[in-house]
């Protein structure tokens, strides 16, 4: 009998299946214009709904949407990176959010529980009123208020820049802090909603508290800076004067530490000295209560643990989907 094939003939292997239409690799071609085009007819009726014009935070987080559909396992260099960077964009428009809220949330905002807790913590009397009362001129900044200044505005700068250096010299480890970072941040956001806080500064103008100067607004004010005083001063229709607890600045440089602890060496003390400060200048300048402080370290600790534990999980998965025949 004849075989069907002969010896020296060979079946040829199938053509391999091009990347882009392989199923779960990636959003291509037409099921991502589908996609898109469905986001785009349900943007489109969410505002013939609503009959008029999102304000621009709803804006933001649309934008960010559109730019995730586009950028969503996609391999170009370009989407790759605005897709790395998303994180940072919804930080941003969550502050946008909250701050357009500011007005709404200022009359329910609280002041007795941080205010309490401080008090019974400090033996009566909370810190920021021991610090100033010591440190404080009421009427000119002393020279060592201006590095108060400067250590304060270093939230806005030293996390983002962390992050470059990650993005430039540890890829691998950047999209884990970004998570992290974009968590607490998520966390904050909420509870700021769901239980505005008032500052120290704050609680002194309401007559809750002692007399406190706003550090950081008498520097601003002493170089002549008007419009940033104003941010400083708590106009709620530039900034959120009640978004104190829990506090993003203790938050930010913790959370960094908790990630960086293993990884840098010698380098931790630097760490340990930028959050120490950072607790000196937020309680010294009367912009939070040590309570909002110690919120915002159980804040990245929890968020911590959770983002690593299913990051670590969702890794444990996929290399073993790879291992299985």
């Amino acid at each position: 009998m004849c075989s069907a094939v002969s010896e020296t003939e060979t079946i040829p292997a199938p053509a391999p299946v091009p990347a882009a239409i392989m199923p779960g690799r990636n959003l291509p071609g037409a099921r991502r214009w589908l996609v898109l085009t469905g986001f785009l007819v349900a943007s489109g009726i969410a505002v013939a709904a609503l009959g008029e014009m999102p304000t621009r935070p709803y804006v933001l987080f649309w934008l960010i949407g559109l730019a995730w559909l586009l950028s969503w396992r996609n391999e170009h260099p370009v989407a790759r990176f605005v897709f790395d960077w998303l994180p940072v964009l919804v930080i941003a428009a969550g502050y946008d959010l909250v701050r357009s809220r500011a007005v709404d949330l200022i009359p329910r905002a609280v002041t007795d529980p941080q205010l309490r807790f401080d008090e019974f913590l400090f033996g009566g009397v909370v810190p920021t009123i021991r610090l100033q009362d010591a440190l404080v001129d009421r009427g000119t900044p002393h020279w060592w208020d201006y590095p108060v200044w400067v250590m304060y505005l270093s939230h806005f700068v030293v996390t983002p820049a962390i992050a470059v250096w990650l993005y430039v010299r540890h890829r691998d480890w950047f999209r884990r802090y970004a998570f992290l970072i974009l968590g607490v941040c998520l966390a904050g956001f909420a509870t700021y909603f769901i239980l505005p806080a008032v500052p120290p500064w704050l609680a002194s103008r309401d007559g809750a508290l002692g007399p406190t100067t706003r550090v950081v607004h008498a520097v601003w004010d002493s170089l002549g800076i008007e419009s940033a005083a104003k941010v400083f001063d708590g106009d709620a229709k530039l900034a959120n004067p009640v978004a104190a607890l829990p506090s993003l600045h203790a938050a930010w440089p913790f959370m960094t530490l908790l990630f960086l602890w293993r990884k840098v060496g010698r380098w931790r003390w630097l760490l340990v000295a930028y959050n120490a400060a950072m607790v000196f200048v937020l309680v010294y300048g009367a912009e939070h209560y040590f309570s909002d402080i110690l919120l915002g370290w159980i804040y990245a600790v929890v968020i911590f643990v959770v983002v690593n534990r299913v990051i670590d999980d969702r890794a444990a998965r996929a290399r073993a989907r790879s291992d299985s025949p």
